[in-house]
């Protein structure tokens, strides 16, 4: 599978959403990359906010024009990427540690794009990526077991040593049986001691960009998720 260049074709499509005179929102990850250099060339004159220490690097470094959140507490668009996503447009996203933030710039958007190789869409979450949750250092043993008792949770290392996300909390990815109700479980994994926030996404996304060998198919609902990813499953 050629899977960086149905990246990037999702990518180039969603660029074109931005307009002059927009405040954007950036999320991170391989895919928004592609987005990044995508807007770089398509040159709009909008502004935008990253989510993540890597995203702002290189949207500097190519030229686009950044802020913060002092300056704009609504954003016109938010595009991210994700790990999986779902026919109710649910998300698991953050295995980077940028998920807090980027949610934060997801429910500050009134509208949100996702950007995704067709490879990211499942019939229900959890079946190929654990969900990513960022906790305090502070109370990480405590919060790994209240997490156990929800599923099966790892604590994220990078060279022997706990991943620090950019707010300087830890990183514990979950693996769950099954994830039958995403809105419920991101609410519960939430509302434990420990946890800033967790990678579930759900009520956000309004139209998912999918790249594939042919290009990129834009899904704007339900139906049409189903429909292109039993295509999708047909092909292999």
């Amino acid at each position: 599978m050629d899977t960086e260049s149905w990246k990037a074709a999702a990518a180039r499509e969603a660029a074109k959403l931005v307009r002059d005179g927009m405040v954007v929102g950036l999320g991170s990850g391989t895919t928004v990359a592609k987005l990044i250099e995508a807007l770089s060339e398509l040159r709009p004159d909008a502004t935008y906010i990253a989510a993540s220490s890597s995203s702002e690097r290189l949207a500097r470094d190519l030229g686009l024009k950044l802020t913060g959140f002092e300056n704009h507490q609504q954003l016109d668009l938010t595009i991210d990427g994700a790990d999986e996503v779902d026919p109710n447009f649910d998300l698991i996203k953050g295995h980077g540690g940028a998920h807090t933030r980027e949610k934060i710039i997801a429910e500050a958007a009134r509208r949100v794009a996702i950007i995704v190789d067709k490879s990211k869409l499942v019939r229900r979450l959890g079946q190929r990526f654990p969900v990513p949750v960022e906790v305090l250092p502070f109370a990480k043993d405590y919060t790994i077991k209240k997490l156990a008792a929800l599923g099966s949770p790892l604590l994220k290392t990078k060279d022997g040593a706990p991943f620090v996300t950019d707010n300087g909390n830890y990183l514990v990815e979950v693996w769950f049986k099954r994830i039958s109700n995403a809105a419920k479980l991101e609410k519960k994994i939430n509302s434990l001691p420990g946890v800033i926030d967790n990678g579930i996404f759900t009520g956000l996304a309004d139209v998912i960009f999918a790249g594939h060998e042919d290009g990129c198919t834009v899904l704007r609902d339900r139906r049409g998720f189903l429909k292109f990813l039993k295509q999708a499953e047909s092909k292999g």
